[in-house]
């Protein structure tokens, strides 16, 4: 199959891309690395045949540089990160919700599967005004309970994509699916999440360990277990929204830090602070519609899915000789 990847680059997207090299197919990845990074990683599924492009799928001019001819397209091109969604949200609304339109109307009259990558973040509001929803299933309402706190941007623009792709194939006709990423982590993920904020402060002994939040619980689910039910899902015949998570390892994020550092073998003092503004108490999915369609079963708990996330990272800064105070 010949597919595309947008924003592949960055932290899904790569992954993805390797994967599907490796079952072989023809891939094209598409991205103007603002947060995805050309790296040594990149490099080197080019040298294996992967074409990348150049392209900021917000400029429809520049999408003139991709072929129409995909069997599938993943679209995951978008910014995430917490700390994002409080500095940069308009940016962020902007670039998801303009580039998925841009894409939708390039490939319009195409044959092709359509795999919209979303997530969890819409419905991070829900739980406000409902109760026992965990685990969550994908037919839970979708709102944003406060327009003006930045947090809602990211997911505001999701709950905005899964619209326009599910109205394009109302009106256009389109084979698609919507993917919820609920909690992805691993390898190569960046440094504007939770576990990998975690394993870097772990790393250069921060003392005391900061935690925002530790009362709150989350279900992590472990990339390559993710890469493999989206390449799966993406096979079946089947339209909808679908869960792709972990959801036998929901745990307070409190539990997180001190298996974490334990890791790293130090007992540091931790120094319990506020969640932000807006986040969410508890999150853990229901993956049973997956398991019925895919026959999915995630492979790594969060302890094995830990280890080899963090040989990423402590190889990734011993080898860059980076000092700690730019992470501290």
């Amino acid at each position: 199959m010949k597919i595309l990847i947008t924003g592949g680059t960055g932290f899904i997207g790569a992954h993805l891309a390797s994967y599907a090299l490796k079952e072989g197919h023809m891939i094209h990845i598409c991205d103007n690395n603002v947060r995805g990074t050309k790296d040594l990683f990149i490099d080197n599924l080019i040298n294996h045949g992967v074409k990348f492009i150049k392209c900021d799928v917000t400029q429809t001019e520049e999408l003139l540089k991709l072929d129409k001819d995909y069997d599938i397209v993943f679209h995951l091109a978008a910014i995430n990160g917490t700390e994002n969604f409080y500095t940069i949200p308009y940016e962020i609304m902007r670039v998801a919700i303009l580039g998925t339109m841009n894409l939708l109307e390039y490939f319009k009259g195409q044959k092709l599967k359509f795999v919209y990558s979303s997530s969890s973040e819409t419905y991070a509001c829900t739980f406000k005004f409902k109760s026992n929803l965990i685990p969550t299933p994908e037919t839970i309402d979708l709102c944003i309970s406060d327009i003006f706190n930045p947090r809602y941007s990211y997911g505001g623009s999701k709950i905005a994509g899964e619209l326009l792709v599910a109205n394009f194939s109302y009106q256009h006709g389109l084979d698609y699916k919507i993917i919820r990423y609920n909690n992805i982590y691993g390898p190569r993920q960046g440094f504007k999440h939770v576990i990998p904020q975690f394993i870097k402060r772990a790393y250069f002994k921060e003392n005391p360990f900061r935690i925002y939040g530790s009362t709150q619980t989350r279900a992590f689910c472990y990339i390559d277990d993710a890469i493999e039910a989206t390449m799966k899902l993406a096979s079946i015949n089947k339209k909808g929204i679908f869960h792709i998570g972990n959801d036998e390892h929901e745990m307070f994020i409190m539990d997180l830090a001190e298996k974490v550092v334990k890791k790293f073998d130090y007992s540091p003092k931790f120094e319990i602070k506020k969640a932000p503004e807006g986040s969410v108490k508890r999150r853990c999915p229901d993956i049973s519609l997956l398991r019925e369609v895919i026959n999915f079963t995630p492979k790594h708990d969060i302890d094995s899915g830990l280890d080899k996330t963090i040989k990423w990272y402590s190889d990734y800064y011993s080898s860059n000789d980076i000092p700690s105070s730019q992470f501290l």
